[in-house]
């Protein structure tokens, strides 16, 4: 009986065990499915929420919708792209030999009066009158264009050459030496004419001031603005020429900072359209602080058009000048005048009348009407934002172009007794159409040497401090005058606008 009882236990007992074998293999094989889920669930999540470490046998839970960021991939790719231009926002000192290797220094290439002419500014040891050897790329054609010459007051033992090269066809290559035997000779340079029909399309560029670093040591800043150059005509090829609204320089006459102003292969690839700024020319204050006396220093670096006898500053000769580019009419004034403002107003309200036909008015100079910077606006001359509301309402000034601040800001379009004209549109990338006033544009520091914190201002719609240069693309068509603002570095588009006039 015994025996019998030991037989059943033991087959109670196999079936026993074969129970538990079973259900741990169940076991085991449920425990692995649930941790393949729970790998799943962690690739496919973009957000899992995770399991404390003191309570292991908690499953992670998959993120709620509001818990995932919502991925944008155009602005993912924008982001990329914009890191690839920083990264490509770069230096041209070896693309061709710079003006050091030569005895000439300080050339500049200016507009003309007209499309079809280029001006020529530089300084050499040779006390003959210099030339222009000009030669057509594709024909081989050459032509030879002879200086005036002066001796310099600001550089001894140099001598000031000015030149005007004409004939220029649109769409032409040309390569082009200046100098001469006895003073020696540039290296040669290549200007390509852009071809643009009668649109116009130029750049705008301000306050590289060279000498003036806030962050950096002034071979940095010489580099920025070098990087902005060289991105400028390399992304504008259609541009026809480069405002620089004032302060080319920190110290007047420091002939150092004009050479790192101007030493530049991307500025011998288009004309300059120079304005004179504050640090550009000397007064009583500045000739006591810098030691440098009153001397005509912006005159003998730039040669610019249809130059006037007034308006100029208080040791110089520089003036007001204006151009024509197609339906454009560019008026360009010297705000460092110690003249009265009626003086530009009298010299606006001619050259507007003699060029009555032309549809688009812009006026350029380095004083803004209305500054984004808290100190500026404290010292702000009125009778400046009151002159050029006055000149401009008669004369029809769609566009006026600034700099100083450092800072970018664009205004509402304002009318002649300084009041801002609601009821349009100023929203970046918006368009006005037919608008009454004139719009106030100024541009941030091409270089990086300062940059302004910004404060609101009644006139002022859109203003910003990116920390990184900034230059304006302008197109201007028979319909639509259309502004577009970049932070160069990245090439991403700051802010927008366009003036349309049926």
């Amino acid at each position: 009986m015994r025996k019998k009882n030991t037989g059943i236990r033991a087959v109670f007992t196999s079936a026993v065990l074969l129970i538990l074998v079973v259900a741990a293999a169940w076991t085991v094989k449920a425990r692995g499915q649930k941790e393949k889920e729970q790998e799943i669930v962690e690739v496919e999540a973009p957000q899992p929420v995770e399991t404390p470490a003191e309570e292991p046998t908690v499953e992670p839970t998959p993120a709620t919708p509001a818990e995932v960021p919502k991925e944008d991939p155009a602005a993912e790719e924008e982001e990329q792209r914009a890191a690839r231009e920083r990264e490509g926002f770069v230096t041209d000192y070896t693309s061709a030999p710079l003006l050091e290797t030569t005895p000439i220094k300080c050339l500049s290439m200016e507009v003309g009066d007209k499309a079809d002419e280029v001006r020529f500014n530089w300084m050499s040891p040779g006390s003959g009158a210099g030339q222009v050897v000009w030669r057509n790329v594709e024909t081989g054609e050459t032509a030879t264009y002879t200086a005036e010459c002066m001796a310099s007051s600001t550089m001894p033992g140099y001598y000031v050459n000015k030149a005007i090269v004409s004939d220029l066809q649109p769409g032409g290559s040309y390569a082009y030496q200046v100098g001469s035997d006895a003073g020696g000779w540039s290296p040669e340079y290549q200007y390509d004419v852009p071809d643009t029909g009668n649109d116009v399309t130029f750049l705008v560029t301000s306050d590289a001031q060279i000498g003036q670093a806030q962050y950096d040591d002034m071979s940095v800043t010489i580099d920025t603005w070098d990087k902005v150059v060289t991105r400028l005509v390399n992304y504008v090829p259609e541009a026809q020429f480069l405002f620089h609204n004032g302060d080319q320089v920190a110290i007047y006459g420091d002939a150092e900072q004009y050479d790192g102003f101007l030493n530049h292969l991307g500025l011998y690839r288009i004309p300059l359209a120079p304005v004179v700024g504050n640090h550009d020319v000397p007064n009583e204050n500045s000739m006591e602080e810098t030691g440098y006396p009153g001397l005509p220093y912006f005159y003998e670096h730039f040669y610019v058009p249809n130059r006037s006898g007034d308006g100029c500053s208080q040791y110089d000769k520089d003036g007001d000048y204006y151009f024509v580019r197609g339906d454009v009419l560019f008026i360009v004034l010297n705000s460092s005048t110690i003249q009265p403002t009626d003086t530009h107003e009298t010299y606006v309200r001619a050259v507007v009348n003699e060029h009555k036909d032309i549809k688009w008015k812009i006026v350029i100079q380095h004083y803004p009407a209305y500054s984004s910077v808290e100190h500026y606006q404290k010292k702000l001359d009125p009778w400046i934002a009151a002159s050029l509301a006055y000149l401009s309402e008669p004369n029809d000034i769609d566009l006026i172009l600034t700099g100083h601040d450092h800072a970018y800001s664009r205004s509402k379009f304002v009318d002649g007794s300084c009041k801002v004209i609601e009821g349009y549109d100023y929203t970046s990338g918006a368009t006005a159409v037919n608008p009454e006033g004139t719009m106030y544009v100024t541009c941030g520091t091409a270089s990086g040497c300062i940059y302004q914190a910004v404060t609101p201002e009644e006139h002022i719609v859109f203003q910003g401090q990116p920390e990184v240069p900034t230059a304006l693309k302008v197109d201007v068509t028979e319909n639509d005058l259309h502004i577009t603002t970049y932070l160069v570095d990245s090439w991403t588009v700051y802010d927008e606008y366009t003036i349309h006039k049926e």
